[in-house]
């Protein structure tokens, strides 16, 4: 049975901790041709892993808490967010979209109001911002990093996670009424389009990028990665965040500077409090000599790794300055016409930085290459450089 909550903008607010009171919400939510979608999560900040916490969903007149918990499966929800002739509203949906892809949710047909607010050049797009200048609405963001993992969730919770989602069908309409208006739904649609289909970044590897790993030798770091698996084990074990168990500095230090005794391991500034114990030394210490006995059986080396080459794409620092002299303007002209936070989607300062490292200039959006293109012609035929015929675009498929 869903639990009622404090009526939020006009929306009655319901709480669903059940298979039955979600199969009833399901019902509904299927006949809405548009639907308003906020997650929260818990990356790593109280708990192990990235753990969903809570769905709000609305469509025009009901706003859903789903608590994931007490729910079997959601998938009866992940078919609606996956069906392309609905809607459904975010505001920075990029890790929102990101989790759903983790547990099997493939997003369809995604409207992100902080795109359109870009679009818009507006500077701060943050959804309490956006409200807060559209609406003159103060939304109170201070449960944002509260632990969604507890359970009763508060009624401030409750609240929070509800106004999330009940203005966002009011914010939509609002700027794509502004977008329209200068005829910029389609830069809205395609950028929404390709957000649709990012994908999380490879995970290899991570302990390399630890801080102070780049002074390791092959030696250390071959124990390095073995002391980083046992401390993954012994997070999720704990189901603690990796770095509150074993911070990644205390970590690096732990192979630079070998303990020799159970007071070392007391007296480690940093170590959660619960693994300073002598059972969680003597695992410790076996982890480590194990690695180590590892490494002289493999013959690891003593040497450190040399540090990245060059990459050859990279030209003289005079040449850098005189490519990127050839694109600055375009990119001053185009911030001029547009506006600064409209110009970061159109022809963001990374692609001047790129292209004057070496690197040909890739415009991959389309809507971006119409109003791009022209002006790299307009400034070229006015012979800003005459003498260099080098082609600036890169072509792109059909």
């Amino acid at each position: 049975m869903a639990e009622v909550v404090a009526p939020l903008n006009g929306y009655a607010v319901k709480y669903i901790s059940d298979d039955d009171a979600f199969q009833e919400a399901i019902a509904k939510l299927e006949k809405a041709p548009t639907l308003a979608l906020d997650l929260e999560f818990d990356d790593n900040r109280y708990t192990y892993g990235l753990t969903l916490c809570l769905i709000q969903v609305a469509d025009l007149d009901t706003c859903y808490l789903i608590d994931p918990f007490g729910i079997t499966s959601l998938k009866p929800l992940w078919n609606i967010i996956q069906e392309p002739a609905v809607m459904k509203i975010f505001h920075s949906a990029s890790n929102d979209i990101l989790l759903l892809k983790k547990l099997g949710c493939q997003p369809r047909n995604i409207l992100d109001t902080e795109i359109a607010s870009k679009v818009l050049n507006y500077g701060r797009t943050s959804f309490a911002n956006m409200m807060a200048a559209l609406f003159n609405i103060e939304i109170d963001k201070s449960y944002q990093v509260s632990n969604w993992n507890i359970r009763p969730l508060f009624e401030e919770q409750l609240n929070y996670a509800a106004a999330d989602v009940v203005y966002l069908h009011a914010l939509k309409d609002r700027l794509l009424s502004q977008v329209e208006l200068l005829n910029r739904l389609d830069w809205v649609q395609e950028e929404c389009r390709l957000l649709e289909g990012i994908e999380q970044k490879g995970q290899t590897d991570r302990y390399l990028k630890l801080r102070g790993a780049d002074r390791l030798t092959y030696f250390e770091l071959y124990i390095l990665k073995q002391l980083y698996d046992f401390r993954e084990s012994l997070a999720i074990k704990l189901n603690k965040p990796s770095g509150s168990v074993i911070p990644n500095e205390v970590l690096v230090n732990l192979v630079l500077e070998p303990l020799t005794d159970y007071r070392d391991w007391q007296n480690t500034k940093g170590l959660m409090g619960r693994i300073k114990d002598h059972a969680h030394y003597k695992l410790f210490q076996k982890a480590y000599q194990e690695a180590e006995a590892q490494a002289r059986a493999l013959n690891i080396s003593m040497e450190r790794p040399p540090r990245p080459r060059r990459p050859d794409y990279l030209v003289t620092r005079e040449e850098a300055d005189r490519r990127k002299s050839r694109l600055q303007p375009v990119r001053l002209k185009i911030i001029e016409e547009y506006g600064e936070f409209t110009a970061s989607l159109l022809f963001p300062q990374g692609l001047v930085n790129d292209y004057a490292e070496g690197k040909p200039l890739e415009i991959k959006k389309n809507y971006a290459r119409q109003v791009v293109e022209p002006l790299i012609q307009h400034f070229m035929s006015e012979e800003i450089l005459p003498d260099d015929k080098t082609p600036i675009l890169s072509e792109q498929p059909e």
